[in-house]
């Protein structure tokens, strides 16, 4: 557990104040602009675009002049990109800094063309279509050329509550791996603003990754090592601002999208057998599901204000 607790330390202090976030960023950006354009893209972005084509073709048609609204959209816009690759729509990018890196949209890109078709990769999608798209986007030489192919908006909001967002707009709302960076205290108003600017019978498709991402940094702690903290101790000790996490369970989240006015119509996602994680007393109450649960996907229903 060395390399935790060195690893929540210097996130601390990355978090300590604007400066040194902001110095964060830079340094995560451009070192891992160089990483993501220079190798192996990982296999779950693989894996991201096949799960979402798949439930964009069972709840839609949905038409070129609908709006989609990407949530989080991080270094290459992945879910609305390739999403456009191969159907008509309209979209707003939204996220809280701005963390965009050309040339690994560019990689990110060759790497799902050469596996198109592959194994039964994206079967029946329109393959021509989409090397064209990537074709004129590997010529590009900003983002903004980017949105004006494509039809998108980016917008960056530090606020993240969506205030400039108008109401009803858009018929899918997506996100992978975002919702648990939302802050704990401002989570639910967080799910009121996205169901505000949602429509009525709107499509929510979103993956949330409710494992420890300290974790991820040394390999003798546990997927859900962050539950065997207290909430003190975990402010104390962990939490920081520049890989906040929430530590929202599943049960939390569906009564957040059941409270807001969204219907559960699919759930998924990975779990892990933890019988020797000894959690903290204050976690006791967490059903097994909920302890074990490592990602959450799930595809919900805006419903009418009289559902």
């Amino acid at each position: 557990m060395v390399r935790y607790y060195l690893t929540a330390l210097a996130l601390k202090g990355f978090s300590c104040c604007a400066p040194a976030r902001s110095l964060y960023r830079r340094i995560g950006n451009l070192a891992g602009s160089r990483r993501r354009a220079n190798r192996q893209m990982p296999s779950y972005y693989f894996d991201r675009v096949q799960r979402n084509i798949e439930v964009w073709r069972r709840y839609g048609p949905f038409e070129a002049n609908d709006y989609i609204l990407e949530l989080g959209t991080g270094w290459v816009h992945w879910e609305a990109l390739t999403l456009r690759l191969f159907f008509d729509f309209k979209a707003v990018l939204y996220d809280v800094w701005d963390n965009r890196q050309l040339r690994a949209l560019k990689s990110f890109l060759r790497q799902l063309e050469k596996r198109f078709g592959t194994g039964g990769f994206l079967e029946g999608c329109d393959f021509e279509r989409a090397r064209w798209l990537i074709s004129k986007i590997e010529g590009v030489n900003s983002f903004d050329e980017v949105y004006r192919m494509l039809g998108f908006r980016y917008l960056v909001d530090p606020t993240g509550l969506m205030e400039s967002i108008a109401a009803n707009a858009f018929r899918v709302v997506i996100s992978a791996g975002v919702l648990e960076h939302i802050p704990a205290r401002t989570a639910p108003m967080f799910m009121e603003k996205m169901a505000l600017v949602s429509q009525t019978g709107a499509l929510g498709i979103h993956s949330i990754n409710t494992a420890d991402h300290l974790s991820a940094y040394d390999r003798t702690a546990g997927p859900k090592q962050y539950l065997t903290f207290s909430d003190r101790q975990w402010k104390i000790w962990c939490e920081n601002k520049v890989q906040y996490i929430n530590r929202i369970q599943r049960t939390a989240w569906l009564r957040m999208f059941e409270e807001v006015g969204f219907r559960l119509i699919e759930e998924g996602g990975s779990r892990a057998d933890l019988p020797n994680l000894r959690i903290h007393p204050s976690y006791k109450g967490l059903s097994r599901e909920d302890v074990e649960r490592l990602n959450l996907f799930l595809v919900v229903r805006r419903q009418s204000a009289a559902s």
